[in-house]
């Protein structure tokens, strides 16, 4: 992943979050020595029949998601990083996209508020669609969290994304100095669990993904533990974060879905809804596809 990032897009809004979000962009910018783009989308504005109509609309409330762009550029002055801001009135999904394409940014950063419980069992729908829509990795960062790749925690089901997972955490631990957490989530229905085989054969078949990352990691010199457990995903994934002191949770997706949007209630979306740590979602492998150092 790092290696093959040069532009960084951070998504910016006038809320407390994206502030929180654009210092972390800040950071990791300076570290990878990227290039820093914000892009701050305000919502155009359709009208309604039961109020007046405004004035000059897109002007006025384009104020401050302009102020935002402002307050950012005075931040990565005082901070030596060079920042290039773009400001667009539409649909937010539609425009952050865009400018990912346009700029060919490695990685898209995004910030979302604290919420309640039940407000976070799923995921903004801005949020859910750039993840689903996004042509590079989106890094979703909640408030009051920072970006550390100390212990990273990689879903692996197997299947090819959750692989190309493991492959950046790989890559994150090892430009960062970190260690690795993979973890096989076995979602067996209660009723076949009875069944005989049914359990030692999922964890048969679960066993030789979870070698070939810890193989790769010894090989690079990065440790990587290994883990299988029952029950829905997005949950034991969350709480293994919880009980082992994660910094980062890395997901794959299957890049682009047909809608554009994520499936709603993922577990990639009710992962980064529910946890209070950044959640990287891989959407992509590099130019040279998946490092194996063999």
């Amino acid at each position: 992943m790092t290696e093959g990032i040069s532009t960084i897009l951070v998504a910016l809004d006038p809320g407390k979050s994206s502030q929180a979000v654009f210092q972390q962009a800040l950071r990791l910018a300076l570290f990878l020595k990227a290039q820093l783009i914000a892009i701050s989308v305000t919502p155009r504005y359709e009208g309604n029949m039961h109020r007046w109509k405004i004035a000059n609309a897109d002007q006025q409330l384009s104020q401050p998601f302009i102020q935002c762009l402002e307050d950012a550029r005075q931040e990565a002055l005082t901070a030596g990083q060079p920042l290039r801001t773009l400001h667009a009135i539409g649909d937010p999904t539609e425009e952050i996209v865009h400018a990912a394409e346009q700029e060919n940014a490695g990685l898209v950063l995004m910030g979302y508020p604290k919420r309640s419980t039940l407000e976070r069992v799923f995921l903004g729908r801005t949020t859910a669609k750039v993840i689903g829509c996004s042509p590079c990795d989106v890094l979703m960062i909640p408030e009051h969290s920072a970006i550390n790749f100390s212990r990273i925690l990689v879903g692996i089901d197997g299947s090819r994304y959750s692989m190309e997972a493991g492959q950046r955490a790989l890559e994150l631990a090892l430009a960062f100095g970190g260690e690795v957490h993979a973890l096989t989530v076995l979602d067996i229905p209660l009723e076949r669990s009875f069944l005989y085989g049914v359990l030692e054969e999922a964890r048969r078949r679960s066993f030789p993904p979870l070698q070939t990352l810890a193989g790769q990691g010894e090989r690079l010199g990065v440790k990587v533990t290994t883990e299988i457990v029952h029950g829905a995903p997005y949950d034991k994934i969350v709480k293994y974060g919880e009980k082992h002191h994660i910094d980062l949770i890395v997901l794959g997706t299957y890049g682009r879905t047909a809608l554009g949007t994520l499936l709603m209630g993922s577990v990639v979306e009710r992962v980064a809804a529910i946890s209070p740590l950044p959640t990287l979602v891989v959407k992509r492998l590099g130019k040279n596809g998946v490092r194996d150092p063999l």
